[in-house]
C-alpha cells in the first residue's frame, strides 16, 4: 500500500511540473484557415497562430485580430508560411478573425485577352438571370459618397463558374473584371450557408457603418439576407464568405503582365512597384 501511495505521489508531481492540471482556454479558428499546434492553451503560454500562404489572395489586404481588447497580438511574415500571429494566451478563450480587402484596380483590357483563367465569355453569361451567388460589402455614410466591392458568381456551361469582382471608390464610376473558377468555390460558399444557418435569419443587429448582403440560390429562388437580419455571429459569417471569395480571387485571377512580390516591412502581398499598405519600394 506505502508503495502504490508513494506512486501515486510521483505521478500527480510529474503532472504538476508538466502544467497537466492547468485549465487549458480554447483557441478557436473556426473556417478561416488559421493553423496552430494546438487548440487548447493555458493562461500565460505562447500561442502561435499561421495563416497559411495558400489562403492569402492576390492583390488583397488582410487585417488580423481576436475577439479579445486583452490580447496584444503581435504580426510578422514569412515568404514560406505565410503571416504568423503570437500572443500570450489569457484566463479565457480566444477567437481569431481576419479582415480582408481586395486592392486590385481596374485593367481595361482584363476581359479582352488574357491568360488561360479568363477565356472570353459571352455577355449574356454575366446577367442576372445566370446569377447563383453574390456577396456585397459596402462601407455607407462616407464624405462624397459610398464605397463598395461585391462578387458574383455566374453560371458558365461545363466549364466551372464565372467569379466576377465590382468595385466602386469614392466619385467614381463602377469597374468589374473577372476570371474562371471551379463550381467548389459555390459549394465552399453553400457550406457556410448552411453552418451559419443564414437561411433562418431575420430581425437581427445591424452594424453602423457597413452594410453586407448575400444572396443565394434556395429552392429555384434567389434568397436574400443582410447584416440588417444578421445574428450576433453574423459578421463571422460575412467574413468566412469574403475568405472563400478572396481565395478564389487570388488562386484563378491574374492580372496581364504582373509580377507578385511581398513587402519585406509589413509582409503585403503586391503586384506594382511600391507597396499598397505601407509604401516600401518594390525590392531590386
Amino acid at each position: 500500500m506505502k508503495h502504490i501511495i508513494l506512486l501515486l505521489t510521483g505521478v500527480l508531481i510529474v503532472m504538476g511540473l508538466s502544467g497537466c492540471g492547468e485549465k487549458k482556454y480554447n483557441l478557436v479558428m473556426d473556417k478561416y484557415g488559421f493553423r496552430s499546434e494546438k487548440t487548447s492553451y493555458a493562461e500565460g503560454e505562447r500561442v502561435k497562430v499561421i495563416y497559411p500562404i495558400e489562403m492569402i489572395g492576390t492583390d488583397t489586404d488582410y487585417r488580423f485580430s481576436t475577439d479579445s481588447e486583452d490580447v496584444k497580438l503581435r504580426q510578422s511574415f514569412d515568404g514560406e508560411q505565410g503571416y504568423i500571429l503570437k500572443f500570450t494566451m489569457p484566463a479565457h478563450d480566444v477567437k481569431m478573425i481576419v479582415d480582408s480587402r481586395n486592392t486590385m484596380t481596374a485593367d481595361p483590357d482584363a476581359n479582352v485577352q488574357g491568360p488561360q483563367n479568363r477565356p472570353p465569355v459571352p455577355e449574356d453569361c454575366i446577367s442576372n438571370d445566370n446569377l447563383l451567388f453574390d456577396y456585397y460589402e459596402a462601407t455607407v455614410a462616407t464624405v462624397g459618397g459610398n464605397e463598395y466591392s461585391e462578387y458574383c458568381l455566374y453560371k458558365y456551361g461545363d466549364a466551372g463558374l464565372v467569379l466576377a469582382y465590382y468595385r466602386a471608390m469614392e466619385d467614381s464610376d463602377e469597374t468589374m473584371v473577372y476570371c474562371i473558377v471551379p463550381t467548389s468555390v459555390l459549394d465552399e460558399c453553400m457550406d457556410l450557408v448552411k453552418h451559419y444557418k443564414m437561411r433562418r435569419w431575420k430581425n437581427g443587429r445591424g452594424l453602423n457603418g457597413k452594410r453586407y448582403v448575400v444572396k443565394f440560390m434556395d429552392h429555384g429562388d434567389l434568397n436574400s439576407v443582410s447584416s440588417d437580419d444578421m445574428p450576433e455571429n453574423g459578421r463571422d459569417a460575412f467574413g468566412a464568405i469574403c475568405g472563400v471569395l478572396d481565395e478564389a480571387w487570388g488562386r484563378y485571377y491574374s492580372p496581364p503582365d504582373s509580377e507578385t512580390w511581398f513587402c519585406p516591412e509589413c509582409g503585403a502581398k503586391n503586384n506594382g512597384k511600391y507597396c499598397t499598405d505601407c509604401g516600401l519600394k518594390k525590392p531590386e
